[in-house]
């Protein structure tokens, strides 16, 4: 039976040092796997909606490309995904359930990925679980290692608490990187949002936010979409495309303006993955880019607030995502004339702040 080789502020260190040099993840796995008597320790993810990953230390690289080729997170298939849904279960899952699950896939596949590489043994507890999918933390063990005992069960359980800290710790170091990205955009201002590993929104600039009040682009669950189904699966394409590896430009999405609504381009690139990193990050960008305003939705804004089609340009450009210096280079304009005219739209339309011109000119396009 193994030593327990680290007490308890140890494990708080191993793990918080994971959290913060995520590249040390494999030392602490290979750690707990140690300590506890066996040959393998896994941090894994997946889920509906969430960006899988499958960290496992000491094992041969080809397991994730062969765990990659099976559903993983399906229970009728994964007895170790079956035993965590089994009825009245533990806060560590173990061979025990492992028994009753087996009897009930309708498959072999991911026994056969267990008996090649020898994982058939070890115990297994949940993170974190939700919409982001699930994270869990686990013991494999080979035929040498046998059974899990019960001090070693209850040392990796543990050994958890520490690993769940580093997790949720890690995970909110990460979704700093969104506000850090959206500031650097929002000062380029360009209309973007940033994309986690799942492909949800994490984060936006201010002229991305406003396209969401005068466009057919639409923020649903965190996911982006559009009021037209072809378009909304035209962005899913392009973004899955910049996610999955090796990660690549995707199509531009056009949205057409045939019903006097602004065109839009839509492109989406791969942001940089750090090695160890959770799905947590920025993974990629989408960025807008806004075409020129119609004629019908100019004829509207002079009409109720007897604006000029100048400043009826101007107002839809800059509700639209364009930013000031690019409104003024398009009309041909000083940036201090534009000046001058921004105020004169303030004051026909009432508006004291630029959101509430925003929301104005967008209530009008639809």
């Amino acid at each position: 039976m193994a030593s327990h080789a680290h007490g308890g502020d140890e494990w708080a260190d191993i793990f918080l040092s994971a959290a913060l040099e995520p590249e040390t993840w494999d030392k602490a796995l290979r750690a707990m796997a140690t300590a506890t008597g066996s040959r393998h320790g896994q941090l894994i993810g997946f889920g509906e909606g969430a960006a899988p990953f499958n960290w496992i230390s000491d094992i041969d690289d080809s397991i994730i490309a062969k765990s990659a080729a099976i559903d993983q997170s399906a229970p009728d298939l994964n007895f170790r995904v079956a035993a965590d849904g089994l009825a009245d279960n533990p806060t560590v899952v173990h061979e025990a359930h492992y028994d009753i699950a087996r009897k009930s896939l309708r498959a072999d596949d991911y026994l056969d990925l267990c008996s090649d590489f020898d994982i058939f043994d070890g115990c297994q507890t949940r993170l974190m679980a939700g919409r982001e999918g699930m994270i869990g933390l686990a013991l494999l063990r080979d035929s040498k290692d046998g059974r899990t005992t019960e001090e070693q069960r209850a040392l990796f359980a543990r050994i958890a608490g520490h690993a769940d800290t580093a997790v949720r710790l890690q995970r909110a170091i990460e979704q700093q990187g969104f506000a850090l990205l959206a500031g650097t955009f929002e000062a380029m201002d360009r209309a973007c949002w940033l994309l986690d590993g799942s492909g949800r929104v994490g984060g936006m600039t201010p002229r991305a936010e406003a396209l969401l009040f005068n466009s057919r682009i639409r923020l649903s669950d965190g996911w982006l979409s559009s009021e037209r189904p072809d378009e909304t699966r035209a962005m899913v394409r392009a973004i899955r495309v910049a996610l999955e590896p090796p990660g690549r430009a995707g199509d531009p999405v056009a949205l057409s303006d045939d019903e006097g609504g602004v065109a839009i381009m839509l492109e989406c690139y791969p942001l940089p993955v750090q090695p160890w990193s959770l799905p947590f990050s920025p993974r990629a960008i989408m960025i807008a880019r806004v075409g020129t305003p119609t004629g019908r939705h100019v004829q509207m804004l002079t009409r109720t607030f007897r604006l000029t089609p100048a400043e009826a340009d101007i107002a839809i450009r800059l509700a639209t995502g364009q930013s000031r210096s690019a409104i003024a280079a398009a009309r041909g304009v000083t940036a201090d004339t534009l000046k001058v005219q921004l105020r004169s739209i303030y004051e026909k339309t009432g508006c004291n702040r630029e959101s509430q011109l925003v929301r104005i000119v967008g209530m009008m396009s639809h």
